[in-house]
């Protein structure tokens, strides 16, 4: 081969290796003038300890836009970012639910240089010095699928330079992964200036259904707080406000609904924490424990307790339990609907305020009349 083809050859090589991806970049989908880019430098991928580089870019007017670090908004590390004319501004935040998230003094990220609104394109690079590469466990660089989640709200300036300013709805959100072998690239004091484009893989996104998760949120609340509040205590009652030979069987009936309608609620919740990643939240487990012991238990002792009636004419212990598992039950369903409130953030759009005082008003008087009728009804027994 002669010497000077060998030489090109060698230098397009050199080029490949030197162009290779470390970066990962992600656009959501029918969001294009939306970019962003993570970049790992090699020194914190060998030590699993150091600084982490993004670039989040926009061409589109927006009150703010922010970057995460999870697969859903509770407990994430959320960089919210927004302008005052030509002032950039950083706000690390924490992330607690489906709601606004909080500053939090304790994450140490910084714009760098580039920064700032160039032809119409806002660019925020920023270094952030104690994120961690897999925030949900230890770090793990062979791990492809590190979740980061994004969302923008549109519309004029916020024009404030606060770190703690409150912040609207987003108008979008998703999740993406990003392969951490794939954004990492040599140490560079600024990585996130004049980045070539080619050395961008793109980042594993999976799209997320807006209107289906709000549809299926809304289906959820109703449905839950109806059988919590409503239909349970109303079977519960039948038993001591109803004098007819059918009084079990309305009972029964009633329960069996209620039930059903549970478990089509429950379907629905468990869809939903799939969706966001969280299953391991403590409404998604308070709510798996009560679904649960409805199911396996209450029908089977009521069942028992029917037919250690027809034979003796008295109670059994299948009663006792029956009775008093389904009052706790009832009890944390209504304290677990207030926590699906908190969880998606009181306050919101999602949940107003006067929804969750009309939720309580209802279920506070609700249960006063249940206690008023069971001890009337002792009461009265009493004085027989």
């Amino acid at each position: 081969m002669p010497k000077r083809d060998f030489l090109a050859l060698f230098s397009s090589f050199s080029w490949v290796l030197h162009t290779q991806a470390q970066y990962q970049g992600f656009a959501p989908f029918k969001h294009d003038e939306l970019t962003y880019t993570i970049r790992v430098p090699e020194s914190t991928a060998h030590s699993g300890d150091g600084p982490l580089y993004f670039q989040m870019n926009t061409s589109r007017p927006i009150e703010w836009f922010a970057l995460g670090q999870g697969a859903a908004m509770h407990d994430s590390r959320m960089f919210v970012v927004y302008t005052s004319g030509d002032n950039v501004t950083l706000s690390p935040r924490a992330g607690k639910g489906h709601y606004e998230p909080l500053y939090d003094k304790t994450l140490r990220a910084s714009l760098i240089s580039g920064t700032g609104v160039h032809d119409g394109t806002l660019t925020a690079n920023v270094r952030c010095d104690n994120c961690k590469l897999s925030p949900s466990r230890a770090t793990n660089l062979n791990y492809a699928f590190s979740p980061w989640i994004w969302a923008i709200k549109f519309g004029a300036s916020l024009g404030t330079l606060s770190l703690t300013a409150k912040i609207a709805e987003h108008d979008a959100f998703g999740v993406f992964y990003v392969n951490l072998t794939k954004a990492t690239g040599p140490d560079n004091d600024n990585p996130l200036l004049n980045i070539d484009r080619r050395s961008i893989t793109k980042a594993w996104t999976q799209p997320f259904d807006h209107n289906g998760f709000d549809r299926k949120r809304t289906a959820h609340a109703v449905l839950m707080t109806l059988a919590f509040v409503l239909f349970f205590p109303l079977a519960a009652l039948t038993l001591h406000l109803l004098k007819s030979p059918q009084t079990v069987r309305i009972h029964a009936s009633i329960q069996l609904f209620t039930l059903a309608m549970t478990v089509a609620g429950f379907g629905l919740g468990v869809s939903m924490a799939k969706d966001v990643h969280i299953l391991k939240h403590h409404h998604a487990i308070v709510g798996f424990v009560v679904v649960c012991c409805l199911v396996l238990f209450q029908p089977l002792m009521g069942l028992l307790q029917h037919r250690h009636f027809k034979k003796s004419g008295g109670k059994g212990p299948f009663a006792y339990f029956h009775r008093w598992l389904g009052r706790a039950m009832i009890i944390l369903g209504v304290i677990n609907v207030g926590l699906g409130f908190e969880l998606t953030g009181i306050g919101s759009s999602a949940v107003p305020r006067g929804a969750v005082i009309a939720y309580g008003t209802v279920a506070g008087v609700l249960g006063l009349m249940y206690i008023v009728v069971i001890v009337g009804k002792a009461a009265r027994r009493g004085c027989s």
